[in-house]
C-alpha cells in the first residue's frame, strides 16, 4: 500500500518538493517524533504499572509502527490496533493488552474533541464572523460539548457493555454481538480498566489527556514550518486554526485511506476562510503527505526490528 500511494504521487512531486521546503522539511519530519513521543508517553501511563516491564522504548516503538498501519488501512485507520495487542500480549495478560488499547484510543479520540473545542471558541473570540458562519460554530460548539460530556459518562460507567447493548438493536450487527458475547471476561477487563483510569486514578488522567491535547497543539507547528518555508508570513494562531479545521475534514472522512483527497478538500476550504490562497493548500497537503511516507516507513522498519533481550512471554489464558 505504501508503495503504491509513493507510486501515485510521483517520485518527481516528491523531490521537488522536499527541495522546495528545504531544511524545513527536517523541522516537519521532527516536530512528529515529539508528538509521538507524547503519545507513547499517554499510552505508558495508561498501562499503569506494568509499564516498567515493558518499558518506554518499546512503547514507543509500537506505538509509531502502530499508526504507520493505521495510515495505509483502509476504510478503518484501526489496522495498528491489533499490531498493538498482539505486541503487548508478549507483556500483559492478554485481556489487558486489549484493555490498554481501547483505552488509549478513547483518550486519543477525546482530546481531539477538547483540541476542536479550543478552535471553535477561539474563532468566536479573534474573528469577525458572518451570521452563517456563527450557525455553524454553535452547532461545532454543542457537538463537542455533547461528545465531551459523553466520554466523561464512559469513563464514570464504562462503555463497552452500554455499545454492545446498542450494536445488539442492529440487525446486521446482531451476529457480531453474539461472539463478542461469548468474551465475558475481556468484555469486563475493558470496562474495568476504563472506569478504574477515572474513578482511582483521577491525577494521572488528566495528565494523559493533557499529554494528547498538548500533542495536537505540537502538532499545529507542522503547518507553521512549512508555510515558513516558502516565506508566508503566517501566525502560531493561524497554523492552530489550520491543523484544527485540516483534522476535523480528516477524520469526518476516517474510511478513505490516509485521506486521500478529504484532506486536500479541508485545506482549500481553511486556507480560503483565512483569506490565504487556497492553491497553497495543495502544496501543503503534499508535504504532510510525504511526512507520512517518511514516518509510515520507518514504522514498518521498526517492526521487523526485534530487541536483542530475551521477552519473557505470560502465559495467556
Amino acid at each position: 500500500m505504501l508503495a503504491y500511494l509513493i507510486y501515485k504521487l510521483g517520485f518527481q512531486a516528491i523531490f521537488e518538493n522536499i527541495a522546495k521546503t528545504g531544511w524545513w522539511f527536517g523541522a516537519v519530519v521532527g516536530i512528529w517524533l515529539i508528538i509521538y513521543v507524547l503519545n507513547a508517553l499517554a499510552w505508558f501511563f495508561i498501562i499503569g504499572d506494568e509499564k516498567k516491564e515493558i518499558g518506554f522504548r518499546r512503547i514507543l516503538k509500537f506505538t509509531i509502527s502502530g499508526f504507520a498501519i493505521n495510515y495505509i488501512t483502509p476504510f478503518v485507520s484501526l489496522g495498528g490496533e491489533p499490531y498493538k495487542v498482539l505486541e503487548l500480549n508478549k507483556h500483559l495478560d492478554k485481556n489487558h493488552s486489549v484493555a490498554t488499547v481501547i483505552s488509549y484510543n478513547m483518550m486519543h479520540v477525546f482530546s481531539h474533541f477538547f483540541f476542536w473545542l479550543t478552535a471553535v471558541v477561539a474563532l468566536f473570540i479573534s474573528l469577525e464572523l458572518k451570521t452563517a458562519n456563527i450557525i455553524f460554530l454553535v452547532v461545532a460548539l454543542i457537538i463537542c460539548i455533547g461528545v465531551i460530556y459523553l466520554f466523561y459518562a464512559a469513563y464514570k460507567k464504562g462503555i463497552v457493555k452500554t455499545a454492545i447493548s446498542l450494536f445488539a438493536k442492529i440487525y446486521f450487527a446482531r451476529l457480531f454481538v453474539k461472539k463478542i458475547k461469548d468474551k465475558q471476561d475481556l468484555l469486563d477487563e475493558v470496562d474495568s480498566h476504563i472506569i478504574g483510569l477515572y474513578s482511582d486514578r483521577r491525577n494521572e488522567f488528566y495528565i494523559i489527556l493533557f499529554l494528547e491535547y498538548f500533542a495536537r497543539i505540537i502538532g499545529s507547528l507542522e503547518f507553521y514550518f512549512i508555510l515558513r518555508a516558502i516565506s508566508l508570513d503566517i501566525s502560531l494562531f493561524e497554523a492552530f486554526l489550520i491543523s484544527a479545521g485540516s483534522s476535523l475534514f480528516a477524520n469526518l472522512f476516517f474510511f478513505i485511506p490516509m485521506q486521500m483527497g478529504s484532506r486536500e478538500s479541508g485545506f482549500y476550504l481553511v486556507f480560503q476562510s483565512l483569506k490565504l490562497t487556497p492553491a497553497i493548500g495543495v502544496y501543503v497537503s503534499l508535504i504532510t503527505r510525504i511526512r507520512e511516507f517518511f514516518w509510515i516507513l520507518t514504522g514498518l522498519v521498526l517492526i521487523k526490528i526485534k530487541p536483542k533481550q530475551n521477552i519473557i512471554n505470560i502465559e495467556n489464558e
